[in-house]
């Protein structure tokens, strides 16, 4: 049972609905929970988060203030040379995986300085832990001395003393964690570690949630900087609870690896910002850019005082951060992926084109085929037509086409000279037409009749396509005065008298 008199810090969430912030409470002689400090997170939105951790400690107060921050990139591994994971992985490397950091550092402000904390992994014999220094001297002497404000400071000096601390687990199987301070050998050369005091509890990290500070040990820790010690406690807490006791794709922000295959879909956000990320990469260089102060205050805060000797960067500047391995394969990924999306749009685009082509040029065709029917459909039946009226039109010319009569003789007196005859010649013979009259001599004298009438004697052969019969002269005159002889059918006989 921890002592509620004991200066106790809580994690909780951002008052503000910040997911990504904490503040951070503490809690004293068994009094109500103030806020103390605030923990801020870069936005896992912003570009210039990916794939690394950062947090910072400000003060819950002033928000200007910043006491400490951490910048962590992880290392990642080389990409697969297998033809078989590229195959499975569309034709793209592996993406490379990160791989825990051993080491973080903690960078102090006011005055400047860098605690290093390094991580020892667990044996078969003992747990794991981590440790880091801090120099027992941090400010610099007063002094009027130009000599002594050109040197530096005590912090970056090699030769300042140091004390060890380390954060270790309470036991194998639980999560607490509990900072002590190393004890000191009691041999003068510090060559046996069995002569040892015994480690000094400094702080108490339980449940991952909680901080408590055992202030009367505070005594013992022969440093001119508590304040500095309480934000490396607190900094370094929560450090080792996101990033060695949480997901790494979480903790370092990790986007998951886009899937490759034929039928992808592009994704919502614009690879613009990436493609832009490649531009601004170095190549050359795989050393890390020297770590600076991240600005976590919120776009509401006030500005920063000119005195603040930090170089500090803004959130939400535009400009891509440096490129890791991870950022690179993502680079190429999307580079590969829009190729073979460009390549895919082109292929259907290419086979949409033949297909509307060949579907066009059937339509074509058949509209051809169809005019073809529908032309010799119109000549044939124009052919039919033409045939058809054409008989009919002959017809129709057979029926009132009148045949040419021979001019008529006009027919002397009883008393004069008798008529002489001449044989009529019939016309060709044709359908349907109005036979002619002719002169027939009867018992009472010439009369015309109609030629080839039923019942005439010469209308036998007028439909039969028969020669015609020619019509002999009558032998007989008039009061018996024409010879009845051939020869002498001109010719006038006196008739002899009866009386004389």
């Amino acid at each position: 049972m921890i002592d509620e008199n004991l200066p106790t810090f809580y994690y909780r969430p951002s008052a503000d609905s910040i997911k990504h912030d904490a503040t951070i409470y503490l809690s004293q002689y068994g009094g109500d929970a103030a806020p103390a400090y605030t923990l801020r997170h870069p936005d896992p939105v912003a570009l210039d988060s990916k794939n690394r951790y950062a947090a910072a400690l400000y003060d819950s107060y002033n928000p200007e203030i910043l006491f400490g921050e951490v910048l962590l990139i992880p290392e990642w591994t080389q990409p697969s040379l297998s033809q078989d994971d590229v195959r499975r992985n569309g034709g793209v490397p592996p993406p490379p995986q990160p791989i825990l950091p051993h080491e973080f550092a903690i960078q102090l402000y006011n005055p400047d300085q860098q605690i290093h904390v390094k991580q020892h992994p667990a044996t078969w014999n003992t747990a794991s832990y981590w440790d880091f220094d801090m120099p027992m001297q941090t400010f610099r002497q007063p002094s009027t001395s130009a000599l002594d404000r050109t040197q530096s400071d005590p912090t970056a000096s090699e030769v300042t003393p140091k004390i060890n601390f380390k954060w270790k687990k309470d036991g194998k199987l639980s999560k607490d964690l509990i900072c002590t301070l190393s004890s000191k050998s009691t041999n003068a050369d510090g060559s046996k570690r069995k002569h040892r005091e015994p480690d000094i509890p400094i702080a108490y990290f339980r449940h991952l949630r909680q901080v408590t500070v055992y202030e009367p040990n505070l005594s013992r820790v022969e440093m001119e900087d508590p304040k500095g010690l309480e934000v490396v406690l607190l900094l370094s807490a929560a450090v080792i609870r996101d990033v060695y006791f949480g997901q790494m794709r979480e903790v370092f922000n990790i986007t998951e690896a886009p899937k490759h295959n034929g039928t992808a879909v592009r994704r919502k956000s614009s690879p613009i910002g990436v493609l832009a990320a490649a531009q601004a990469r170095v190549p050359s260089s795989q050393q890390l850019p020297p770590r600076q102060p991240i600005q976590y205050t919120s776009p509401n805060s006030p500005p920063l005082p000119g005195n603040r000797p930090p170089l500090r960067v803004e959130t939400s500047n535009p400009r891509p951060p440096p490129t890791d391995p991870r950022s690179q394969w993502e680079i190429d990924a999307e580079t590969t992926r829009l190729k073979k999306k460009v390549e895919h749009e082109e292929r259907e685009r290419k086979r949409t084109e033949h297909a509307e082509t060949k579907r066009v040029k059937a339509m074509v065709e058949a509209e051809q085929k169809e005019a073809r029917r529908k032309q010799a459909d119109i000549d044939k039946e124009t052919d039919r037509l033409r045939r058809e009226y054409a008989a009919e039109q002959r017809l129709m010319e057979q029926q009132t086409q009148r045949p040419n009569l021979p001019p008529r003789q006009s027919l002397p007196p009883r008393h004069s000279a008798p008529i002489y005859q001449q044989p009529y010649q019939l016309p060709p013979p044709q359908q349907q037409w109005q036979a002619p009259y002719v002169q027939v001599s009867g018992p009472s004298g010439q009369f015309l009749q109609p030629y080839g009438l039923p019942g005439n004697p010469t209308s036998s052969g007028s439909f039969n396509n028969q020669p015609p019969l020619k019509l002999k002269p009558k032998r007989s005159s008039f009061f018996g005065l024409r010879s009845q002889s051939d020869d002498n059918a001109q010719k006038l006989a006196k008739k002899q008298s009866s009386v004389f």
